[in-house]
């Protein structure tokens, strides 16, 4: 997905929605999701060079209609020095749980 943010810009927010992807089960992942620790890394794809790398990045929940399954997303906020150089940038997030792992 591409996503573009101006040179010096803290907004807007960096956000990937988690989704049911039928392979794992979804409700027991967002519990595990919840007590994770999650960091974000992003690399300049031109230079190889880390801009950013493992700056902790956080969960949130959208409470939809009563009864409704909560929409999850996980999000990085950006500072100034974050985008203080142009270019293209490829990121990441990392999410660490008691399981292992998640890139």
């Amino acid at each position: 997905m591409e996503f573009f943010i101006k040179k010096n810009a803290t907004l807007p927010v960096l956000k990937m929605q988690v989704v049911k992807d039928g392979r794992s089960d979804y409700i027991q992942f967002m519990e595990s999701l919840v007590v994770s620790t999650i960091y974000f890394t992003m690399i300049n794809v031109d230079t190889g060079i880390p801009k950013i790398v493992s700056a902790p990045a956080d969960i949130v929940a959208l409470t939809l209609p009563a009864g409704a399954t909560p929409e999850y997303y996980i999000y990085f906020k950006f500072t100034s020095r974050d985008t203080n150089t142009t270019g293209r940038y490829q990121g990441q997030f990392l999410i660490k749980n008691d399981e292992g792992n998640l890139i």
